[in-house]
C-alpha cells in the first residue's frame, strides 16, 4: 500500500536540502580519477568462460546469461573486486567465491564495486544474469585493500522541535554512529536572529552522549522565513545583509549548547553565475572568524555546485553532497549516485577528505511525492535486492544492504571523509540493517 507520508523531514530533505545550482560540465571518469594502490589479483589469474573459452585476461560479450571463472593455482586473499562494463546494460549479476553464492546486484554500468571482506578463494565467478540487449564487461580488478583510516559514519535525525526532542525517537536506530547533524530544533530569521529553546539543545547533547560519548553532534540551523518570505529569501538576507549578527549568534548558541559545529543549507538558485555568491562566502570567513575551531562548519550541497572559492573550502569542515536519489528514486543506481555524484565532485574541486555523500533510508517516488520507509520494505528486499513491487502499478528503488555496503566501501577506498544517512529512523533492525552495511564496509 502506498505511504503518503509528506513528513517534516521529507520537506526538509527534497525542498530545503535539495539545493538548486549551475550546472558545471565536467570530463572525469571515475576509471581515470580512482587510482588503486594495490595489487591487482586478477593479473596472475586464469579465465575461464561460459562458451568454453580459456583465456589470460578478463572480458565477457554476450546478449544473454553468462559467466567468467577466474581462478588461481593457490589460494589468494582478497575483499574486494571491481567491475567495469562499457556502457549500461547489464541487469542483474551474481558473484560466487569458490563455488559458493555470496552476493548478487541489479548493475554495474562504468563501474561497479563489491566488498566481501576478507575472503580467501581459488576462485571467484562473476555472472551476468539478465541485462537489455548486449552487454559487455570490460575489466575487473580484485584487491585486498586496507582498513585503517577513520571514516565517519554519519545520521542526520530529526527530533521533536516541542515538547520531549526525543518522544518517539527509537535510539536503538542511531546509537552506532560516529557523528550526528540534529534538526530541525534552530532557526534563522532574516535579520540573524536565531529561534531555538536552549534547553532542548543541551539536553539533546547529553542524552546522545549518554550512550555515544566520542560522537562529535552538529547542529542543523534552518531558515525560518515570514508569511511573506520564501526560505530563499531568508537565507539571502542574512547570510548578505546580517552576515556578524547571525554569526556572532551561531558561535554563542554552540558555546552554551554542548553541540561540535553547526550545518547550513545555502541557497543555490540565487544569482546567475559565480560572481553573484560573493556574499554567501564573505558570511563563511564571518563565521569561522566568530566560531573558532574545535568548532565546525558544514554545508548542504551538490556535487556540481560553483558557489564556493578557494578560501571557503579551506574554512568549511564538512562537505555534506546531495546525490540524487535524495529527491527522486528512479535516480538511485550505482552509476549515477555514486560514480557520476563523484566525478562531478572531482571537476568541481570540493576536497574529497571533507565530503560526505548521502544515502536515503527511504525511497521517495517524486512523481506522485509518495515517501515508502525501508524499514517497510527491508525483508522484502533481503540483503541484495533493491527494487520493491509496492502494487502491481507501482515499483520504487530503495538503496538496498549490498548497494549502501559497496557504496560505503568505495567511498572508503576513494578518500570520501564519510557517509550521511538519511532518515536513519528509518532503518531496519537486526542482520538488514543499512547502519550495519556501512559498518561492514570499514571493517
Amino acid at each position: 500500500m502506498k505511504r503518503k507520508t509528506l513528513l517534516l523531514s521529507v520537506i526538509v530533505i527534497v525542498f530545503t536540502l535539495a539545493l538548486l545550482c549551475g550546472a558545471l560540465v565536467g570530463c572525469s571518469d571515475i576509471k581515470s580519477i580512482f587510482d588503486v594502490n594495490a595489487t591487482n589479483l586478477a593479473q596472475y589469474a586464469n579465465f575461464t568462460y561460459s562458451n568454453g573459452d580459456s583465456k589470460i585476461n578478463f572480458s565477457l560479450k554476450a546478449s544473454g546469461e553468462a559467466w567468467v571463472k577466474i581462478s588461481w593455482d593457490s589460494a589468494v586473499v582478497f575483499n574486494e573486486i571491481f567491475l567495469y562494463e562499457s556502457g549500461n546494460n547489464v541487469t542483474g549479476f551474481e558473484i560466487y567465491v569458490n563455488d559458493e553464492f555470496v552476493t548478487s546486484q541489479d548493475e554495474i554500468g562504468k563501474m561497479r564495486n563489491v566488498y566481501l571482506g576478507k575472503t580467501t578463494a581459488t576462485s571467484i565467478t562473476v555472472k551476468v544474469t539478465s541485462c537489455n540487449g548486449t552487454y559487455k564487461l570490460t575489466d575487473i580488478g580484485i584487491y585486498n585493500l586496507s582498513r585503517n583510516r577513520d571514516f565517519h559514519s554519519t545520521a542526520f535525525v530529526r527530533l521533536n522541535n516541542e515538547g520531549d526532542p526525543f518522544e518517539g525517537v527509537d535510539l536503538s536506530l542511531i546509537k552506532n554512529y560516529t557523528d550526528y547533524l540534529i534538526y530541525p530544533l534552530a532557526y534563522f530569521d532574516s535579520e540573524g536572529n536565531l529561534n531555538v529553546n536552549g534547553s532542548d539543545l543541551i539536553d539533546v547533547t547529553r542524552k546522545i552522549r549518554s550512550f555515544n560519548y566520542s560522537a562529535k553532534i552538529h547542529l542543523v540551523v534552518l531558515p525560518d522565513p515570514k508569511e511573506d518570505q520564501t526560505e530563499n529569501d531568508v537565507r539571502h538576507s542574512a547570510f548578505k545583509d546580517y552576515a556578524d549578527v547571525l554569526s556572532k549568534n551561531i558561535a554563542s548558541l554552540l558555546k552554551g549548547s554542548d553541540f561540535d559545529g553547526v550545518v547550513l543549507g545555502f541557497d543555490f538558485s540565487f544569482g546567475e553565475n559565480i560572481f553573484d555568491y560573493g556574499s554567501y562566502n564573505e558570511f563563511i570567513e564571518t563565521l569561522r572568524g566568530k566560531l573558532m575551531s574545535p568548532y565546525e562548519i558544514g554545508v548542504f550541497i551538490k556535487p556540481d555546485a560553483l558557489i564556493f572559492n578557494k578560501q571557503s573550502k579551506k574554512l568549511i569542515d564538512n562537505f555534506y553532497v546531495i546525490t540524487p536519489n535524495l529527491e527522486d528514486n528512479t535516480a538511485g543506481t550505482f552509476s549515477n549516485t555514486v560514480c557520476e555524484t563523484l566525478e562531478k565532485l572531482q571537476d568541481s574541486d570540493l576536497p574529497k577528505s571533507k565530503t560526505y555523500l548521502t544515502v536515503p533510508f527511504y525511497s521517495y517516488d517524486k512523481e506522485s511525492e509518495t515517501l515508502y520507509k525501508y524499514c517497510d520494505y527491508a525483508e522484502t528486499l533481503g540483503k541484495y535486492g533493491n527494487v520493491a513491487e509496492i502494487d502491481e502499478n507501482t515499483t520504487v528503488r530503495f538503496s538496498g544492504y549490498a548497494f549502501v555496503r559497496d557504496m560505503a566501501a568505495f567511498c572508503y577506498d576513494y578518500g570520501i571523509a564519510g557517509i550521511l544517512s538519511v532518515c536513519p529512523h528509518y532503518d531496519a533492525k537486526g542482520s538488514l540493517a543499512l547502519s550495519a552495511a556501512i559498518q561492514e564496509a570499514i571493517k
